[in-house]
């Protein structure tokens, strides 16, 4: 039986675009086998098991004193799992721990399918399109290549975008008859926008509601507020709290923008500033250029982003055409397209 495997992690903006991928190539073929590597966070792995995927997680290291010698074990493991596994095809969606499996897969002449969902790839990245044999891009960019790259824009998770406002409402006891902002900072939350919330939650609330994605581990407002709703990650229900949102306001990563995008979702973003070549300030910029979001930078928003959200949340013909414009930030067929670079490297009866 021919298999394929995924490998990407570090956080659900590299593993729940892979789960899309996954998901249109075994439509594709069905006798298809895939197996998914992820890093060691608990988070990778208990999304993809709730996906029922059952991974290998790679203790793969990030640069550090102990680099060298932590690389060569997961190298070693790597190989090991090749070996076992005998895939077609890597399908690497990048981050630190795809680096020993595309190195060895690499070593082994297995065919590397890479996708870059940032507008700027980082380090690992830049390794792994050496040795890619396709390479597929979530945003079109002017980096040169060995080969030339498919622009298929950033796969979401399948059914993000078929949320119901009625069961997002239920889920989070609002009544909807006000604006509703989604505040969230990734998979990993992020405590800048948490601890914005917390200071200013009776001036928001004085002219929104707010559902709070605040991330594992961190926190929220600890007081109950009518009109306030928080959790440390949403799985399932994150496509009905999509739907009951009126403008978000979040981190710059690119699958948070492509379901946003998606779900047509008028946004302020605030970008992560020094993460892998400032990629979500380069994220922030090229969705900027579709007029269906924002930037404010996190210095700045103390003094902004208040006025901003306020002026957004009462302007209903704005958020109206913002909507429609985020949309165009998203590619409904981006799963697929991937899919079918990756089966040109699939065995003929496949």
């Amino acid at each position: 039986m021919t298999s394929l495997l995924f490998v990407g992690g570090g956080s659900i903006g590299h593993i729940a675009p892979a789960v899309a991928v996954a998901r249109a190539l075994t439509k594709l073929h069905p006798s298809l086998t895939v197996h998914f590597v992820c890093s060691m966070r608990e988070e990778d792995e208990a999304f993809l098991l709730k996906e029922g995927i059952h991974p290998t997680c790679l203790d793969a290291p990030r640069l550090s004193f102990g680099f060298p010698w932590k690389f060569y074990r997961a190298y070693r493991r790597s190989l090991t799992l090749l070996d076992t596994l005998h895939p077609k095809a890597i399908f690497s969606k990048g981050g630190y721990v795809s680096l020993p499996v595309c190195f060895a897969a690499h070593g082994m002449s297995i065919p590397i399918i890479l996708h870059e969902s940032d507008a700027v790839s980082g380090y690992a990245n830049r390794l792994v399109a050496r040795w890619a044999a396709d390479i597929c891009l979530g945003f079109p960019d002017s980096a040169k290549r060995k080969i030339q790259p498919h622009i298929t824009g950033n796969p979401v998770r399948p059914g993000v975008d078929v949320g119901n406002r009625t069961e997002g409402l239920r889920l989070t006891g609002l009544s909807g008859n006000r604006p509703i902002l989604l505040v969230m900072g990734g998979s990993q939350g992020a405590e800048a926008l948490n601890a914005f919330i917390r200071t200013h939650i009776d001036e928001l609330l004085a002219f929104c509601d707010i559902i709070h994605l605040t991330g594992p581990g961190k926190t929220g407002v600890q007081e109950r507020r009518t009109g306030y709703w928080t959790r440390a990650f949403a799985h399932e229900e994150i496509r009905h709290l999509y739907a009951a949102s009126t403008l978000a306001l979040s981190r710059a990563g690119a699958s948070a923008i492509a379901e946003l995008g998606a779900n047509g979702i008028p946004s302020v973003l605030v970008p992560l500033r020094g993460a892998a070549h400032d990629h979500q300030c380069a994220n922030a910029s090229k969705a900027k250029e579709s007029g269906g979001c924002m930037i404010i930078q996190q210095r700045d928003m103390e003094r902004t982003l208040l006025p901003k959200l306020r002026s957004l949340a009462l302007d209903s013909a704005l958020l109206q055409t913002m909507g429609t414009k985020m949309r165009t930030l998203t590619s409904p067929d981006a799963a697929l397209q991937i899919a079918k670079v990756i089966a040109r490297h699939l065995a003929p009866d496949e």
